[in-house]
């Protein structure tokens, strides 16, 4: 299992709930039915599961799973609640005959609780699953899922969520877990039409077609929180993060070195977006024309607010033009409403000024500041409060 190494901060806070006193166990709140490590006894324990018990899986067991259990799906399907422990576990789909499956499928009215478990190598496609949505975890409109020390690595879905895709008003929360190596056209580790709530988690190297290498946002509301989305990479747009829906809170996170082609190499934003106290850093867009190599703030839809947040060491690197220029490095506005807040934009570069912040309209800067950044700060669109 891969454990996250979290900020200063959110590692002390973590210590102080840890060492709180709760009081003493109830008789039976560790309770749970142990599942022998064969994919069989997984399979029939998950059938056979009353409404909210817990399944103990085999300490540091692999679980292959060679044949789906039903079209698409690798598991049975939730539909009650249900706990699994999977004491270092692993969940594989693997073989080399093995047709396409996601790993687990979360119906309305289910409530999935997974702990200490590896969720790998889960293929949605459309053809094989029907929708083409979350390889490793699909969680359905009215369902909800919940991890706590989970590696989802390693999926794949033909459309929407390699790793794990919530529908409109689904719900996930994901705590102290690690999602990478999973690969979509939107949302190569995560996309959410529904509530997310991400705490003390990393997102790194996964891979979108299209946008929101790390993260697609497309509906409802995220709160991510003490959080790394890393070296994540989308082919057109939001290297990190793609936000093109709902509302989007993030606080004592970094989002840093992630890759895109034309918008935003670490964030591209379409809705409403708060950084507080946040890092977006060594994020980069790389093809011709491209902007925003730390964030683009699209559209006049696109509402973003930098509350004592830092936007450094950004670039905006592509080959340019007098027509086509590759410019803000930094931050690019295009007509959205922007507003920094005791924050800062430093050391960024691009091909074409302004190397620092492109803006549109008119912004918002309180005890904010544009310095240090490559070719200029603001120049050619000056910006007050901002100086070359």
């Amino acid at each position: 299992m891969r454990y996250i190494r979290l900020s200063s901060m959110a590692a002390a806070a973590a210590a102080i709930l840890t060492s709180v006193s709760v009081g003493p166990a109830v008789a039976g709140d560790d309770a749970s039915t142990p599942v022998s490590c064969s994919t069989a006894a997984l399979t029939a324990a998950i059938v056979g599961a009353d409404p909210r018990e817990t399944l103990s899986l085999a300490r540091n067991c692999t679980y292959h799973l060679t044949t789906p259990f039903s079209t698409g799906e690798g598991l049975p399907p939730i539909s009650q609640e249900l706990t699994i422990r999977g004491n270092g576990a692993t969940i594989v789909r693997d073989g080399p005959a093995t047709p396409a499956f996601r790993i687990f499928h979360v119906l309305s009215g289910g409530n999935l609780r997974l702990q200490d478990l590896t969720v790998r190598g889960g293929n949605a496609t459309i053809a094989n699953t029907g929708t083409g949505n979350g390889g490793g975890i699909l969680v359905d409109g009215g369902g909800a899922l919940k991890l706590s020390g989970v590696d989802v690595i390693d999926n794949t879905a033909s459309v929407s969520g390699g790793g794990v895709a919530v529908a409109t008003s689904g719900t996930a929360v994901i705590r102290r877990s690690w999602v990478g190596f999973n690969n979509a056209s939107v949302g190569g580790g995560l996309f959410s039409e529904g509530t997310l709530v991400v705490e003390g988690s990393e997102f790194g190297r996964n891979h979108a077609q299209i946008q929101g290498g790390g993260i697609d946002q497309d509906g409802g509301t995220a709160t991510i929180h003490a959080t790394i989305i890393s070296r994540n990479t989308a082919t057109v747009r939001g290297g990190g993060l793609a936000d093109f829906g709902g509302t989007t809170n993030i606080s004592e996170s970094k989002i840093a070195n992630n890759t895109t082609g034309f918008a935003g190499g670490g964030i591209v934003n379409e809705t409403s977006l708060t950084l507080d106290k946040s890092e977006v850093s060594g994020n980069v867009v790389a093809a011709p024309g491209g902007d925003g190599g730390g964030i683009y703030n699209s559209t006049t839809n696109g509402v973003l607010n930098l509350k004592g947040s830092k936007v450094i060491r950004n670039s905006a690197n592509g080959r340019t033009s007098t027509t086509n220029p590759t410019q803000a490095g930094g931050i690019f506005n295009d007509f959205g409403l922007l507003t920094l807040d005791h924050s800062y934009v430093r050391n960024n570069a691009s091909t074409a000024a302004p190397g620092g912040l492109r803006t549109n309209v008119p912004i918002t800067l309180t005890d904010s500041t544009i310095t240090h950044n490559i070719p200029t700060n603001c120049v050619p669109n000056p910006i007050p409060g901002c100086t070359n």
